[in-house]
């Protein structure tokens, strides 16, 4: 059985002596790094968040926060460059779009047009034109939304 007595031995490997001095981030990386070589403290700050004061600023501190991502939410599917082709490309993937397309161009074929070939566009221009000016209404109101979620405040639990 495993008495009180083999408690030490048996949780050896598993105790290390614990410093009670403060140290910066930055020195517990550097510290990190000379123990275990480099590597694997790479790979360590790339997973995790360092929430520090305002009041505790200073040159490591910024560098450290610097090395990870933002905590953004983005849901928005446009920007203002990837918008018109972006829209074009997902309406051109629905058949109908397609279908009145062909159509319109067709009628720009003087052997089978039935009617002048700018009338024919027309429709589909509107149609096009009005599903994208809707697209782009919702996607302001997610832009709106995302802003709203990223200036609420937060709460940051510590051990």
């Amino acid at each position: 059985m495993l008495g009180i007595e083999n408690l030490p031995k048996l949780a050896g490997p598993f105790l290390q002596t614990v410093s009670l001095e403060r140290k910066s981030p930055a020195a517990m990386i550097q510290q990190l790094e000379q123990e275990h070589g480099g590597g694997m403290t790479k790979d360590l700050t790339k997973n995790r968040k360092v929430v520090m004061p305002s009041w505790t600023e200073d040159e490591e501190i910024k560098e450290l926060k610097q090395s990870y991502s933002r905590n953004k939410v983005r849901t928005t599917k446009y920007t203002f460059l990837s918008f018109i082709p972006k829209n074009l490309f997902e309406q051109l993937h629905r058949f109908a779009n397609v279908y009145f397309i062909f159509l319109g161009a067709l009628n720009f074929v003087p052997i089978v047009n039935a009617f002048q070939p700018e009338i024919s566009i027309i429709p589909i221009v509107f149609v096009m034109s009005i599903t994208a000016v809707k697209d782009l209404w919702e996607d302001q109101r997610r832009r709106k939304s995302d802003q709203q979620v990223n200036n609420l405040l937060c709460d940051v639990f510590d051990r």
